[in-house]
């Protein structure tokens, strides 16, 4: 593992890492499929995780426009969206074990903390507004038009930059390929908490270390 001694700021990607969205999402995208009569499949689903919205759009329809010639991704998405929120709003947010307890202990130990996400937003707002957390967040930044999405570096190179540190000294929090990606070629170390995607063989040489939960973050950052 990496020396992490000279961390001063925590980076959060938001879904499948903060909250249990990765998977929401997962049942999302299949009751929206079935709905207009599309095969969805994980191996699709998994593709896209961690990636921007425009990458999202390309590679679903890539996959589905040689089948159904009329696919229409906007309205999918819609579909899921709103069967995700549905949910959310019936059931609460579904926080990642440990999520409260590590910023907390970031919180008390003079550690910058930021969201760095794919999400636009909305989203962000949304499940924040139905999650469970006291704590305010110095900083949230969000994929937007013009940037490159991960893994490239641009996201967290912009959070860095809203935090007034250089990327050595910030850790980033991921559960994605992609994420782990684009911490690495932001020059930032990264720890890698696997949600649906375990770690291949590459990512355990990109990041710092994998962790089962946020737990186990206090005791590596001690």
């Amino acid at each position: 593992m990496q020396n992490l001694n000279n961390i001063k700021a925590v980076i959060f990607d938001m879904d499948g890492l903060m909250f249990d969205t990765e998977n929401l999402n997962r049942k999302g995208w299949y009751a929206a499929a079935e709905k207009r009569g599309y095969a969805m499949t994980d191996e699709i689903i998994f593709s896209h995780i961690g990636a921007d919205l425009d990458t999202t759009r390309r590679l679903m329809t890539e996959h589905f426009i040689k089948t159904h010639k009329d696919f229409n991704f906007d309205e999918l998405r819609a579909d899921r969206i709103a069967w995700t929120r549905d949910y959310i709003i019936q059931n609460g947010m579904p926080l990642k074990k440990g999520l409260n307890e590590l910023l907390n202990w970031l919180d008390a130990n003079n550690f910058k903390i930021a969201i760095a996400t794919s999400s636009a937003m909305e989203f962000v707002e949304f499940y924040l507004a139905h999650a469970d957390i006291k704590y305010k967040f110095q900083h949230i930044i969000t994929w937007k038009s013009g940037m490159h999405g991960k893994p490239a570096p641009d996201i967290f190179l912009a959070a860095a930059e809203a935090l007034n540190l250089k990327p050595e000294y910030c850790l980033v929090l991921e559960d994605s390929y992609n994420g782990i990606k684009a911490a690495h070629a932001a020059g930032m170390q990264s720890i890698m908490i696997p949600d649906l995607l375990p770690p291949t063989p590459e990512i355990l040489k990109l990041a710092s270390c994998v962790l089962q939960d946020l737990t186990q973050v206090i005791e590596i950052l001690k």
